[in-house]
Parts: structure tokens; sequence; C-alpha cells
């Protein structure tokens, strides 16, 4: 009878675990497709604005004031978001001749160490922008009229993003270092 109960609760547990694992690439799915359409439609407006701009300057000879404005606020917003989505597939330019020249386990201990290091320098941009964001709340802009704080925010929520990013990289080559050692 005792025989019995680890076997029924293998299962169980392994079921549970695996839901648990369901549910966590579900959030990570939708947490994706969040971002990745903030980026998309970050473009598209983007998009759209330049073209305004560019048929009210040169076909109806009259500039829009704040279409040039408006795409370098967007252009900002879209470098950092985007930023995160590079961040994501480890695509961010890199130089690493010396990482290179270590054997693959150590490659991996070493991008644990970047990884960390990329957290304290996103910590420091991430603090950094508060006085900044503070400052820059009473000011507006020239053309659009809105907050210069706003512009400024996308600096703190950039960092937040990828440091995300970088926990989620960190994490699977922790992943990678623990089937290695198996």
């Amino acid at each position: 009878m005792t025989g019995e109960r680890p076997s029924v609760a293998v299962p169980q547990a392994a079921a549970a675990s695996a839901s648990r694992g369901t549910a966590r690439a579900g959030f990570w799915r939708v947490y994706e497709i969040v971002v990745n359409s903030a980026a998309v439609a970050l473009f598209s407006i983007m998009v759209a604005v330049t073209a305004t701009g560019v048929f009210f300057r040169y076909v109806l000879n009259d500039a829009l004031p704040w279409a040039e404005e408006a795409d370098r606020y967007l252009f900002i917003w879209l470098s950092f978001v985007g930023a995160s989505i590079t961040m994501r597939y480890n695509a961010h330019i890199a130089v690493d001749i010396l990482v290179r020249s270590f054997r693959p386990a150590q490659r991996r201990w070493v991008a644990l160490l970047a990884g960390v290091c990329m957290l304290i320098f996103l910590a420091v941009v991430f603090r950094a922008s508060e006085p900044v964001i503070e400052v820059t709340s009473m000011s507006r802009t020239t053309a659009t009229d809105i907050p210069m704080s706003w512009v400024y925010v996308a600096v703190p929520v950039g960092c937040f993003l990828m440091a995300i990013e970088t926990l989620r990289l960190m994490a699977r080559t922790w992943r990678d270092l623990g089937r290695q050692e198996r």
C-alpha cells in the first residue's frame, strides 16, 4: 500500500510542475506580445506622423510645427522599448573576442557575470533618471506641449524592460549550466 503512494504523488507533482511551467510560459508570451505591440505601435505612429509631416510640407506647402518634435520623442521611446526586445534575443552589438577564448562552460559563467554588470548599470541609469524626470516635470515641449518628463520616462521604462530581459537571459544561462553539470 505504501509503495503505491509515491507512484500517485509523482504524477501529481509532475502535473503541478507542468501546470506552473505552462502558466509561466503563457505569462511570458503575453508579456512579449505587449512589449512587441508597443514597439509596433510606436513605429507605426512614427511612420504616420512622418508621412503626414512630409505631405503637409511638400504637397500642401504648410509644414506641421509638431511633426518633427513628435517623431523625435516617439523615436526615443521606440529606442528604449526596442533595446529591450533586442536584449531578449541577446542581439546587441558585442565585442566578444575575449569571451570566445574561454571554454564553453566558462563562457556561461562570464555571461552570468556580464548579466550582473548589466543589471548594475541599468540600476544606476534607472536611479539617475529619477531626478531628471522630476526636474523636467514642470517644463513642457515647445510644439506638442506635453511635459518633458513624459519623454524622459522612456529611460526608466526601458531600463526596467531591459532588466527583465537580462534576468531571463541569466536564468536560461543558469539552467544551461545546471544541465551541463548533470
